[in-house]
């Protein structure tokens, strides 16, 4: 991809930086006019859809949400480049069958990008990418991620990525200026450490969990910036990975890139581009409902999230109207279900327990998992008793606090083993049957 479109994106992103709410919302409601029109026009599945609430494209915001997985059952329909469902896995499972992530669709409006989820909520996600899209997610990126914004596409920098999937969506923004270096996950963590220290990267993007196992294994780098990617930032990761550079994160799914660091290093909803409406869950945590402004090949309209995020409610130094995230709490259904004092199930959210085992001295690492109605698992690393007595008085202290009754919960402590190579790390999560995973 050449250069001046995604330059063209990092100059637009940046006079996209509203400093009042008003004009913000004006702005989006500029976008949605026509934006709707035209994926109503194009996207059978989305026309189908105000068919059936009986709404005119005016009221969209009333459209009933859909989901992951109605957006997969209908995804031959939804997207508008003519791709099926079919095509889609197929093209990408093959690609991470041979570690050869180069391929893109051909289709009546053009090459597509093509990729996959890494399926943690048990529905592998697929999204689609055209050209055009692919120029305003670069220009966004690195005008928020390119210590000096648009203008540090004017210095040489060096990209390090941790990814499970390489991907013509990053490469694309590859040029004499900006080396763009794929760290397969698959790789043993070793050989990526020494590969990193070789490499010397400006920029290093990855999962918190990967970066900090590469770290520990002696990686001696020094970069302008660490961005979190794929995972939630625990604080205690972020204290870590501060040894190589100030860091920052990036809120992105298979849905869309939903929120970027400002210069304060404050996480902001992109909303110059995706409108969110936020349905309260309780406990101070919020659910995201987002239409994107901008994707048309595979459009979002009204599509509910199952992420959970906290909003910081006083505004940022930066000054910007879009609202900033305190904390992306986790997912919905890693949310925990246990008794309460009366015996009925109260909802444990899993910060409260990402913060009680955070507190434990000493501890590297931990996963704690629900595998019963009334009962949990702590995976500690290291195991020691001495530890285990801590994170297991920490837990309960935690557990009374947001409501549940300690003394009807199971708890027990087992060594943390190490996860499959390319796994996203949950560091808390209910045991659940897995939906089946979507067949072509």
């Amino acid at each position: 991809m050449k250069a001046l479109p995604i330059l063209h994106a990092a100059l637009d992103d940046a006079r996209l930086t509203f400093r009042s709410r008003p004009a913000l919302e004006a702005h989006q409601r500029r976008l949605a006019h026509e934006h709707l029109r035209w994926v109503a026009a194009h996207s059978p599945a989305v026309a189908a859809r105000f068919r059936a609430a009986g709404l005119p494209l005016s009221r969209w915001p009333e459209l009933p949400p859909t989901t992951k997985a109605q957006m997969l059952a209908t995804f031959d329909t939804l997207n508008t480049a003519g791709v099926t469902l079919a095509q889609a896995l197929n093209t990408a499972r093959r690609a991470e069958q041979t570690r050869d992530f180069t391929p893109r669709l051909p289709t009546p409006r053009g090459p597509v990008t093509v990729g996959l989820s890494t399926g943690t909520s048990g529905t592998q996600g697929v999204f689609l990418v055209g050209e055009a899209e692919q120029a305003r997610w670069a220009g966004t990126v690195l005008r928020a991620l390119l210590p000096g914004g648009w203008r540090g596409l004017t210095r040489r920098h060096r990209v390090a990525f941790f990814l499970r999937a390489d991907s013509p969506l990053y490469r694309s923004v590859g040029s004499r200026w900006l080396d763009f270096r794929f760290f397969d996950l698959l790789r043993p963590v070793a050989e990526l450490a020494r590969e990193l220290t070789a490499y010397r990267p400006t920029l290093i993007v990855g999962p918190p969990a990967v970066l900090r196992a590469v770290q520990d294994q002696g990686a001696g780098v020094q970069a302008e910036r660490v961005v979190s990617v794929a995972e939630v930032l625990d604080p205690d990761d972020a204290g870590h990975l501060r040894a190589w550079g100030p860091v920052v994160q990036v809120y992105q799914a298979t849905e869309g890139l939903l929120a970027l660091p400002c210069e304060h290093g404050e996480l902001h909803l992109t909303e110059a581009h995706v409108h969110f409406d936020l349905e309260a869950v309780g406990g101070g945590l919020v659910r995201p409902v987002i239409t994107d402004l901008r994707r048309r090949v595979q459009p979002f309209v009204r599509h509910r999230l199952d992420d959970l995020l906290r909003l910081h409610p006083e505004p940022c130094p930066c000054g910007r109207a879009a609202r900033r995230v305190a904390a992306i709490v986790g997912r919905q259904d890693d949310a925990l279900h246990l008794p309460g004092p009366g015996g009925a199930p109260v909802t444990i959210w899993p910060d409260f327990l990402r913060g009680a085992l955070s507190a434990v001295p000493g501890l590297r690492d931990y996963r704690a998992e629900q595998t019963g109605a009334a009962t949990l698992t702590l995976a500690l690393d290291p195991c020691t008793p001495d530890l285990g007595t801590q994170a297991l008085a920490e837990v309960r202290a935690a557990l009374r606090r947001s409501g549940a009754d300690p003394a009807q919960v199971t708890l027990s402590t087992v060594p943390l083993l190490p996860l499959p190579p390319g796994t996203k790390r949950r560091r808390v999560s209910r045991a659940r049957p897995l939906a089946p995973e979507v067949t072509p």
